[in-house]
C-alpha cells in the first residue's frame, strides 16, 4: 500500500517540529491538532472522504476555504476562532512545503491567498466559546492524581465564577448537595455569597470530595489543602493569556 504523504507530514509536524523546532505549548500544539481534526471531519461529512484517505490535492481547489465557511456557518465559530483554524492550516502548509515541496506546494500557494477574516469591534472584555471552554476541560490527564484535581478546580471556577481566593477558602461545610448545588463563597472583606453550581460539575466536585476522603464530619477542613491558591491564581493567569 502506497503511503500516505500528507498524513505522515502531518504526524512528523505534530510530533516533532511543533513541540522541539517551534518550541510550542502542549495546549497550542491541542489546538492545532483540533483544527485538523475538525478539518477531517469536514471533509468526510462533506466530500465522503475518510481522513486516512485525504492527500495533498484534497485540499487544494477551495476546500480549506469551504471548510472555513462551515466552521462559521455549520459550527457557529465566530471570527476569531476561524481564523485561528486557518492559522494551524497555514502553519502545517508551510512547513509542508518545506519537507515535500513538489507535492505540497500548491497546497501551501492557495492556503497563503486566503485572507484572514475581518474580525468584528468588540469590547476589551474577551469570552471563550462553547467549543473553547470544552477543549479547556478535556485539557487535565483525569487519571492522574494532578489531573483529577485539575478536572475539577476548572470545572467548579468555571460554574461558580469563584475567584481563585475564595475556592481556596472553601470548606466542606460550605458545599450544600442537595437537589441543587449550592457553594458558600467567602469573598472581600467577609462577605459571603451563595452560588449554585449545575449538576454536572457538583457530580465532579462530591466525587473528588470522596476520592480525598472529605466529608462532613471535618467541616472546617479547607479545600486550600488541595487547591494552593498559587496553584490557582497561576491557572487562571495562564487562562485568561489564552
Amino acid at each position: 500500500m502506497k503511503n500516505n504523504l500528507l498524513l505522515e507530514t502531518l504526524s512528523d509536524f505534530f510530533a516533532f517540529y511543533l513541540p522541539d523546532t517551534k518550541g510550542l505549548s502542549e495546549n497550542t500544539i491541542i489546538s492545532y491538532q483540533y483544527a485538523f481534526q475538525l478539518l477531517f471531519e469536514f471533509i468526510d461529512a462533506e466530500k465522503g472522504l475518510p481522513p486516512e484517505k485525504v492527500t495533498f490535492k484534497n485540499l487544494m481547489n477551495g476546500t480549506v476555504q469551504e471548510f472555513l465557511s462551515w466552521l462559521q456557518t455549520e459550527r457557529g465559530c465566530s471570527p476569531a476562532t476561524r481564523n485561528q483554524r486557518r492559522a494551524a492550516i497555514a502553519s502545517f502548509a508551510k512547513y509542508a512545503a518545506k519537507k515535500n515541496l513538489a507535492e505540497s506546494l500548491p497546497f501551501y500557494t492557495e492556503i497563503s491567498r486566503v485572507p484572514n477574516k475581518k474580525m468584528p469591534k468588540t469590547p476589551d472584555i474577551k469570552y471563550f466559546t462553547k467549543e473553547e471552554i470544552a477543549i479547556l476541560m478535556r485539557m487535565p490527564n483525569t487519571q492522574t492524581n494532578i489531573g483529577k484535581r485539575d478536572a475539577v478546580l476548572l470545572s467548579v471556577l468555571y460554574a461558580s465564577g469563584a475567584r481563585a481566593q475564595e475556592l481556596c477558602d472553601l470548606k466542606v461545610n460550605d458545599i450544600y448537595f442537595g437537589d441543587k448545588t449550592n457553594l458558600k463563597l467567602m469573598g472581600n472583606g467577609e462577605k459571603s455569597r451563595m452560588v449554585t453550581i449545575p449538576d454536572n460539575c457538583a457530580s465532579l466536585l462530591k466525587g473528588y470530595l470522596v476520592y480525598r476522603n472529605l466529608n462532613k464530619k471535618m467541616p472546617m477542613i479547607g479545600l486550600n489543602m488541595y487547591f494552593p491558591a498559587r496553584l490557582m491564581r497561576k491557572c487562571q493567569s495562564l487562562v485568561l493569556r489564552k
